[in-house]
């Protein structure tokens, strides 16, 4: 008994000192190189510059040429509010305004982990942070990564699963958080747009299975957080519309959906197969079981549990977020994160039954022996699937880590921002399109119109042969930067081919070029006389 005893209390300190350092491995991933892993993004910077104004000159909006301008296509309210805040606490730079955002991916994997413990174990919970943490071979659907940028994705899947979290104790008879469900999922219906649909089917659905199995109560908790959360969202929507119309009108983006959400062409649907099953195939195969695991209940039109409810739930939301990534979605890896985050609960629990529970010795018993006897058995194929779906990814995963962090960890942005801040005349007007530049610039700025934006991103991934109408020297700009996006764009080839510029610099990622003025600013490759 004695023996017992000190092995339950030894194993018990295991767990204790594994968690703590699981819980450190988290904090030091996510708050090392803030400023240099992953290089700073074109997304990022419409929101950190609108941040910055906001702070420093009291307006919601962007700089053009110096003067004011409307905001465009930064983030939400949501997003660049604790931005803001982050500004206005530490400073303007680079790893305050990522501070922001990884407080709320720390939130996030604290949420998940409480809601997959809560809809299955504790060891799928844990193992649902271990699958987020070493299975998402991928920068840009990898939360340690994905959850340090100031993008919408993040502070989105916070307030949508806290939501998820309140509703599931609102189920269970406190009733009076229904008002913080709502707060919760109308804030996230307003942070990102391709919240909507997939929420909406996550609630839909539930709430018609229970309407099958007449359970009213239950019925009457999901119609009412489903219209109450649609209004507030309307609400909020229209609030902000009217507070930005009061600083400045907008004009609106044509066609921006039709490139990026609801795009049948054939190079986005193969792009996105790719990504899925280069990426994404232990979210796809976490689905399956989620779905078969629910095809099999017996009650699976009338679940009697409120865990199962919210699970089907989440299953819906994922499920239908993965469906919409394959099918319509421009196919970009960043659009799938969503899915893979909230389907790591699923992968988790899949892997707990494909491995009796996560037993290394049984797992690898059972392996051994379908390929030792060449006999299929239902836990040894299983057994062998989980080993290979591990020993695939995992490796895939630490070297992407390794890579991001050592390897890609890059500030050239912040040094071409230093070198026009410090060697260039103060009235010196710069023409990029390179938003992660605007924020930190102290001189004048000149970028294309937005919906130049739509046109780019038509020519670029949809192979639509366009011709851009857009002049980078009719603002007469003494500087040009070409970053990673203006190049993958190609908008600038034409000036810099033209020779209107002389190259000055390269910064890694960046090249930076002079206007030539006169003759004596002319290479001598294009001087013709």
């Amino acid at each position: 008994m004695a023996a017992a005893e000190t092995r339950r209390q030894l194993t018990s300190y295991i767990r204790i000192g594994a968690g703590v350092l699981l819980v450190l491995l988290v904090l030091l991933a996510a708050s090392v190189k803030l400023e240099s892993a992953p290089p700073l993004w074109w997304d990022e910077g419409w929101t950190l510059s609108v941040a910055r104004n906001w702070v420093e000159r009291g307006y919601y909006g962007r700089l053009l040429a110096g003067k004011p301008a409307p905001p465009g296509l930064e983030a939400t309210f949501p997003v660049s509010f604790p931005v803001s805040v982050a500004f206005q606490l530490f400073g303007v730079g680079v790893w305050q305004g990522r501070l922001a955002i990884l407080s709320y991916m720390l939130g996030t994997l604290a949420v998940i982990f409480y809601l997959a413990r809560r809809l299955y174990n504790q060891p799928i919970a844990v193992a649902t942070v271990l699958v987020l943490l070493f299975m998402l071979p991928q920068i840009e659907i990898h939360p340690m990564i994905v959850g340090r940028q100031v993008l919408g994705e993040t502070p989105a899947m916070f307030y949508l699963l806290t939501g998820y979290a309140f509703f599931l104790l609102a189920l269970e008879g406190q009733l009076w958080l229904l008002p913080v469900v709502v707060g919760l999922w109308g804030i996230a219906l307003i942070t990102k747009a391709q919240v909507m649909p997939f929420w909406a089917a996550s609630l839909i659905v539930p709430l018609a299975t229970a309407l099958w199995s007449k359970n009213w109560m239950r019925s009457s908790l999901f119609a009412m957080s489903f219209i109450c959360s649609g209004m507030l969202y309307a609400i909020l929507l229209w609030l902000w519309h009217g507070f930005l119309q009061q600083t400045f009108p907008q004009s609106p983006l044509l066609g921006m959906y039709q490139v990026t959400a609801l795009v049948g062409a054939i190079p986005s649907r193969a792009i996105a197969l790719f990504v899925v099953f280069a990426y994404g195939l232990p979210t796809l195969l976490g689905l399956c079981y989620g779905v078969l695991s629910f095809l099999r209940s017996k009650e699976k039109l009338a679940p009697r549990s409120h865990t199962e409810v919210v699970r089907l739930a989440l299953l819906v939301l994922a499920g239908s977020w993965f469906a919409w990534y394959v099918t319509l979605s421009v196919g970009w890896a960043r659009y799938l994160f969503p899915a893979v985050f909230i389907g790591s609960i699923f992968v988790a629990a899949m892997l707990y039954q494909l491995t009796h529970h996560f037993s290394v010795s049984w797992t690898v018993g059972n392996a051994r022996s379908v390929l030792r006897s060449l006999r299929a058995s239902r836990e040894g194929i299983g057994a062998l699937i989980a080993i290979l779906l591990i020993v695939t990814v995992f490796p895939r995963t630490l070297r992407m880590l390794y890579e991001s962090y050592v390897v890609n960890a890059d500030t050239s942005a912040l040094e071409v921002v230093e070198f026009l801040n410090t060697r260039t005349s103060p009235v010196s007007l710069i023409e990029t399109y390179d938003s992660e530049l605007f924020f930190l610039l102290e001189r004048p700025y000149h970028y294309p119109p937005d919906q130049i934006h739509v046109e780019l991103n038509r020519r670029t991934f949809l192979n639509q042969h366009l011709s851009i109408d857009y002049d980078p020297l009719a603002a007469d700009p003494d500087y040009l930067v070409v970053g990673p996006h203006a190049k993958l764009w190609g908008l600038y080839d034409d000036a810099v081919q033209s020779g209107a510029f002389r190259l000055v610099y390269d910064f890694s990622r960046y090249s930076l070029y002079r206007r030539v003025r006169s003759k004596s600013d002319v290479p001598a490759h294009y001087r013709k006389w």
